[in-house]
């Protein structure tokens, strides 16, 4: 024994190895215990050592492995061919960090302590020379046992039981602190008040930028057939604007999707209020006085915090000024006549990117919201895409063959934010599925994901479409025990994720048999996947409530981060 602990390297092969020795004590017990009463009970003192020290080993290769299948596989084989893997290893001290030498030491005893208590039992290995063929062990020592003595220190095989419990003791105590460590303080708790309001301003203003679009476009390029507008999904809000990044694309006749326009923009939402200013001064010379007329002023937050100032003219000559050095003009695209080649031509013009506002839109409702839009070359993030890139997420799923276990959680992430984000607008129905969401083609995989986004068709009736397909009847509903039907959508996906495959988002018998199997990830991920199809959150069933969204975002978001972080340790080799 002592000799296979030197020559152990690291933690994952002394617990390997610990497994082992556990397994060969047990047997040798099991095999003496009609010898004596007391070999009876230290056999099933070790029974419970030994899970508990099993037990706390899977907890910790499955947090920082994150192949359940695998980790299991190892418990159940001492001589599986990971327990030697470096890489493993690596893993290990990667996660245990600068406590890694305190784990590897109370590995260590563990194995000491097994080794004392296997010898404890050599005075009882001259039965098995004395053992008849076919003779059980129980009816060899019944024949011999009145004609020889046996020296079995019962006292001292305690202590080495006591030492082993003790080592167990620390080895959860150690394994449970570093996980606590993993956790992230009260503190990100404090940053994240307030997000379930930002999250609801981000929806206002996608719900009504689409209205606005939809209301607002126009084409008079007899080649451009159809227009389609992708929004990412990185909408933040900051201050009082939310930034929404999107490329819109026009398709024309005969052409190849790669040959296809591409516009990409950086669009800006504010609201505009309504003021009183007074009367601007008129020379009497110029014969035409005018009545007092409101002015709307736009808080829009620009580098230099400046306000807008828009005088009540109309809309096809509205201009923006910026005080007091700088001038600059934002027309109402609404009034242009061809919207599409307005938005185009004034894109190709020269100006650094993020600068010069190259129109906007108006929304009035109760408070007006203006959008506007501004060019931007790094939506992309590095990737110069073309129409012909954009490939629907489902089959980007199916097709990618080197879709990494870091890649899919970071997917899984993407998608709880999206449907926080957007699950109540026209961008994503309740009833959504992979393949509602696109991407780019890139070089890899990561980089194709930070093109993640949600498309849309532009035209006049894309919002009614979109309004009556959201909803399933109530009645299906109820039967199938759907709470929530954007969750249970968000559920779907994570289990698409995971296996990599098409699920068939009505056949609920189908998901929820899915659900019972072991997921690849671990239970916590099987657990939150159950939650998004239960709804089961503490918190009711109506997402428009701030207690649910952020109970989704802290128990979906929180999990899979924490589960990122430790398998990225593997990603890294």
């Amino acid at each position: 024994m002592a000799e296979l602990i030197l020559g152990a390297v690291g933690v994952v092969p002394l617990i390997g190895i610990a497994f082992k020795s556990y397994r060969t004590l047990h047997s040798e017990l099991k095999t003496f215990r009609h010898c004596s009463s007391n070999l009876k009970r230290f056999l099933k003192l070790l029974r419970i050592q030994r899970q508990l020290f099993e037990n706390e080993c899977q907890l910790l290769l499955r947090d920082c492995l994150g192949d359940e299948l695998v980790v299991q596989d190892m418990v159940a084989d001492p001589e599986h061919g990971s327990w030697s893997d470096p890489k493993r290893d690596e893993s290990i001290k990667k996660l245990l960090k600068s406590n890694y030498e305190a784990f590897e030491e109370l590995v260590g005893d563990i194995l000491e302590a097994i080794q004392k208590l296997e010898s404890g039992l050599a005075c009882f290995q001259i039965l098995k020379s004395m053992r008849q063929k076919g003779e059980k062990m129980r009816d060899t020592w019944e024949r011999v046992r009145n004609g020889m003595a046996l020296t079995f220190n019962r006292r001292d095989y305690e202590s080495d039981l006591d030492k082993l419990r003790s080592a167990n003791a620390d080895l959860r105590s150690l394994r449970e602190q570093v996980m606590q460590l993993q956790t992230p303080c009260k503190v990100v708790s404090i940053k994240r008040r307030g997000t379930s309001q930002r999250w609801s301003d981000i929806r206002r203003a996608a719900k009504a930028f689409h209205e606005a679009l939809i209301g607002a476009w126009s084409c008079g390029q007899a080649s451009h057939l159809r227009h389609f507008v992708k929004l990412f999904l990185e909408a933040e809000k900051a201050d009082e604007n939310v930034y929404m990044d999107i490329v819109i694309m026009c398709h024309g006749y005969g052409q190849d999707p790669g040959d296809d326009s591409l516009i990409q923009l950086q669009v800006r939402s504010g609201y505009v209020t309504w003021m009183q200013t007074p009367r601007p001064f008129v020379p009497a010379s110029s014969g035409n006085e005018r009545p007092n007329k409101r002015i709307k002023s736009v808080r829009f937050t620009e580098e230099s915090s400046t306000t807008y100032t828009i005088t009540s003219t109309p809309a096809s000559t509205a201009n923006c000024a910026v005080q007091p050095k700088v001038q600059d003009t934002s027309s109402d695209l609404r009034a242009s006549g061809d919207f599409c080649s307005e938005l185009i031509t004034r894109c190709g013009q020269k100006h650094p990117p993020g600068t010069r506002c190259l129109g906007h839109l108006d929304v009035h409702s109760s408070d007006t919201l203006r959008h506007s839009f501004y060019p931007s070359h790094t939506i992309t993030r590095g990737i110069y895409p073309s129409a012909g890139d954009v490939l629907g997420m489902d089959s980007f799923l199916q097709s990618t063959t080197n879709f990494s276990y870091v890649d899919r959680l970071k997917l899984a992430r993407a998608l709880v934010l999206a449907v926080l984000k957007f699950y109540d607008t026209p961008w994503l129905s309740d009833e959504w599925q992979l393949g509602d969401f696109s991407l780019f083609r890139a070089q890899d995989v990561s980089s194709a994901l930070r093109t993640l986004h949600l498309g849309v068709e532009i035209n006049r009736s894309a919002m009614e479409d979109v309004q009556l397909g959201q909803r399933l009847p109530e009645d299906e509903l109820i039967y199938c025990g759907i709470e929530n039907m954007a969750l249970h959508s968000l559920g779907v996906a994570l289990l698409q994720i995971e296996r990599q495959e098409t699920i068939d988002l009505k056949d609920v018998l189908a998901v929820r048999k899915a659900a019972k199997v072991p997921s690849r990830f671990g239970p916590r991920y099987q657990e939150i996947t159950r939650k998004c199809l239960r709804c089961d959150f503490g918190f009711g069933v109506d997402l428009g409530k701030g207690e649910l969204q952020r109970a989704v975002y802290e128990r979906l978001v929180g999990e899979l981060e924490t589960m990122i972080s430790a398998l990225s340790i593997d990603d890294e080799d």
